[in-house]
């Protein structure tokens, strides 16, 4: 007798025994045991998924001897039949040798017969969507109203292609990709039946390869049994697969956070070398580093990582190395390279230089440190006044019909200035600050809370902060009028709420949080004093001139957010 592959041997034979689809065998069940099957069913879904399958099942529990039944005998002659497609009434047709009108009229003639011995006569069209316009419109009529002894079960993989006059007419049913597990578990058992020996780590490459298609596992272990013979080793399985040992890609990711590109480019090579292909490899490292990244986030969950138990804990010692933002931003990166070199003149190029955007995106400092410096950096240049007359020199780099912002003092400081606004105007001086005896000690440890929680709220208490006191259960904080249009940040929910917690456990009692900024127009001294401007108010303040002046930046406008 000439051999029977895996996928035939082991086809389902009952509702029970497919694997993974239990949504859909409950529901054909319970309609047969309440006498509602319909006349036409759509089954939709993945190569492999038992689409086909299941429309046998259904045609055997419908026609067996003792049905109709939801577990059909698999004895009578209508089940054996069924099951070897030899059926006179369970007629099985592929749409895409067959797609042309002529077929269909055929196909609706002899749906007026009443079956030949079987209770209903089946019709399975696989591959529905290849069908030609014409004859998806021969088949309307006889779909919508067949004759009572007729049941239509049309298969696709690709359910966007059907007409929805069609698919109005029809159940439909969307097969689901088999889980890894279910296909492990599976491949596990036939293994056993067969005699193979085995072990998790080389089933699991098999049910890896499938991609979530039962039907593909079984020919991978068919493959795999021809080629290795009663024992499978994992080894010889990843060449059968062209699949990358983990030990490799660890190693890479390993030269990647060390920052050796060296190293990185040394593993490639050793890679091709071996015979990987490189949109294969790219591939293989695209859904390692997804592994990395949602064994950080989420922990090594055996539900959302395909992988046997032992490289589990690798790959969580691993994944531990790195950030989850640098994991999501070399995932976007591999991304981006898988689609580039499918169709690369020199995809490996390609590869190297992401693998070198892997090695150097590590140095990228976060916005929120850059933006901290900056702040530092603006205060120490601003508590330097400038000599009177003196004009600021333009950056390195400016360009020369762009000439840079000038670097005036500040006002409390400018006491000798010289700009034509500021000649005859009093220096202003300070408010007086309460931060001295028995406050100073409180504001401190509330300084040294915030720093250890917020880098940006920290920044402001302290460059920005002239004054605070404790007043009617409120802890009061006076901001300089420079940062006037940074008072939304400071008065944000989440901010305010942990200023407010902090205030609260160092001075011991609840409070409330105030924020203000200094109001120098009430000040005898200011009465005199020319309003600026919105844009001379910015080219003063210090953390304007310090961003221009670190990325080199024109001055482009200036809106005055506080007048909307």
């Amino acid at each position: 007798m000439a051999y029977e592959v895996l996928a035939r041997k082991y086809r389902p034979q009952t509702f029970d025994e497919v694997v993974g689809q239990k949504l859909v065998t409950d529901t054909l069940k319970n309609a047969i045991l309440q006498d509602r099957v319909a006349h036409g069913y759509l089954f939709s879904g993945a190569r492999g998924v038992g689409k086909t399958t299941t429309a046998r099942i259904l045609a055997k529990a419908l026609n067996c001897a003792q049905g109709p039944t939801v577990t059909p005998c698999g004895e009578c002659d209508s089940c054996r039949e069924i099951a070897s497609s030899s059926a006179i009434d369970v007629l099985e047709i592929d749409a895409a040798s067959n797609r042309g009108i002529d077929e269909i009229r055929e196909l609706r003639e002899s749906a007026r017969y009443l079956p030949s011995r079987d209770r209903r006569k089946v019709f399975i069209i696989d591959e529905v969507h290849m069908l030609t316009p014409e004859a998806f419109n021969a088949l309307l009529k006889t779909l919508e109203e067949p004759p009572e002894s007729v049941l239509f079960i049309l298969a696709t993989t690709e359910a966007h292609k059907i007409p929805t006059t069609i698919l109005s007419r029809c159940q439909h049913f969307a097969f689901r990709l088999v889980d890894y597990r279910e296909i492990l578990g599976e491949l596990e058992r036939i293994a056993q039946e067969e005699q193979i020996q085995s072990d998790a780590a080389s089933l699991g490459l098999i049910a890896r390869a499938a991609a979530g298609s039962l039907r593909d596992g079984l020919s991978l272990l068919d493959q795999a049994i021809a080629y290795s013979g009663q024992q499978l080793d994992e080894e010889s399985l990843r060449q059968l697969l062209g699949a990358v040992p983990d030990q490799i890609l660890e190693e890479l990711m390993r030269g990647v956070h060390a920052s050796d590109a060296a190293r990185v480019l040394e593993g490639v090579e050793r890679l091709i070398r071996q015979g990987f292909e490189i949109q294969q490899l790219t591939a293989e490292l695209t859904r390692f580093i997804r592994n990395l990244m949602v064994a950080r986030v989420c922990g090594p969950d055996p539900q959302l990582l395909p992988l046997p138990e032992e490289s589990l804990s690798r790959l969580k010692e691993l994944a531990a190395a790195y950030g989850p933002e640098d994991l999501s931003r070399f995932l976007q990166i591999m991304l981006r390279t898988q689609a580039e070199v499918r169709y690369a003149l020199e995809p490996r190029f390609h590869l190297e230089l992401a693998l070198m955007k892997l090695v150097h995106a590590q140095r990228l400092e976060p916005l929120e440190n850059l933006l901290v410096e900056l702040g530092k950096g603006a205060t120490k240049t601003a508590s330097k006044p400038a000599a009177p007359g003196s004009a600021a020199k333009p950056a390195p780099n400016a360009e020369v019909d762009k000439p840079p912002l000038p670097v005036r003092a500040r006002p409390d400081a400018a006491v000798g200035a010289s700009e034509p606004e500021l000649r005859h105007s009093p220096a202003r001086t300070p408010p007086p600050t309460l931060l001295r005896g028995a406050d100073a000690q409180p504001l401190a440890l509330i300084r040294d809370r915030v720093q250890a929680r917020s880098k940006l709220l920290s920044n402001f208490l302290e460059h920005n902060l002239v004054g605070w006191r404790l007043q009617d259960g409120q802890a009061r904080f006076t901001f300089s009028e420079e940062v006037r249009w940074a008072l939304d940040i400071l008065t944000e929910h989440e901010n305010r709420e942990l200023l407010r917690s902090i205030c609260s456990e160092v001075l011991g009692q609840p409070v409330q949080i105030s924020v203000s900024v200094e109001e120098s127009g009430n000040a005898p001294a200011d009465e005199g004093r020319v309003r600026l401007s919105p844009r001379e108010r910015a080219e003063r303040d210090p953390r304007v001139r310090a961003v221009i002046e670190r990325f080199k930046g024109a001055w482009l406008g200036t809106r005055d957010l506080s007048q909307e």
